[in-house]
C-alpha cells in the first residue's frame, strides 16, 4: 500500500463513487422508467463498481462485525486474520497481498504503520474497504 498509489486509487475511487451516486440518484428519482432502463443502469453500476479497486459499494463482509477494522490474508475479504476495534497500535504478522475492511463508526479512519511505527497509510472514513490490498510493509494497525 504505497502512499502515492493509494492517493491515486482514492481519487479514482472518489470519481467512480461520485458517478455511481449520481446514477443512483437519477435512478431513484425516475422510478417511472421501464425495466429495460433499470437493467441498463444496474449493468452500468456493476461495471463501474468492478473497475474500482477501492471502496466496496455493497455491505460489509459477514466476517467483519460493525465497529471493527478487519484484515484478511486473501483478496476479496477471504481468510480473516484479525479484527481490531481498540484505539492503539496493534501488531500484525508480516504478509503480502490480502484485503481489508473498515467497518467502524461512520467516518472513523484506521491507520497503518511500518515496522518502525511510521505512518504509511490512513484509510478513508468507514465504511470502506480494499478487496485487493497489500500488507507488504505494514506491521501495525491503529483501528481509530
Amino acid at each position: 500500500m504505497k502512499h502515492v498509489t493509494s492517493r491515486t486509487r482514492l481519487r479514482r475511487t472518489a470519481l467512480v463513487t461520485g458517478a455511481l451516486l449520481a446514477m443512483a440518484t437519477a435512478a431513484g428519482t425516475a422510478q417511472a422508467t421501464t425495466s429495460t432502463t433499470n437493467t441498463t443502469t444496474q449493468s452500468a453500476t456493476s461495471a463501474a463498481a468492478k473497475q474500482s479497486s477501492g471502496a466496496r459499494i455493497t455491505a460489509a463482509p459477514a466476517s467483519c462485525p460493525k465497529y471493527y477494522f478487519c484484515g484478511y490474508a486473501g483478496a476479496n475479504y477471504t481468510n480473516l486474520v484479525f479484527k481490531f476495534k481498540d484505539c492503539y497500535l496493534q501488531g500484525i504478522a508480516a504478509r503480502t497481498g490480502g484485503s481489508w475492511y473498515n467497518n467502524q463508526s461512520n467516518g472513523t479512519k484506521a491507520r497503518m504503520y511500518n515496522a518502525n511505527k511510521q505512518l504509511v497509510y490512513t484509510t478513508p472514513g468507514a465504511p470502506y474497504g480494499d478487496p485487493h490490498g497489500n500488507w507488504a510493509g505494514i506491521r501495525y494497525i491503529d483501528a481509530c
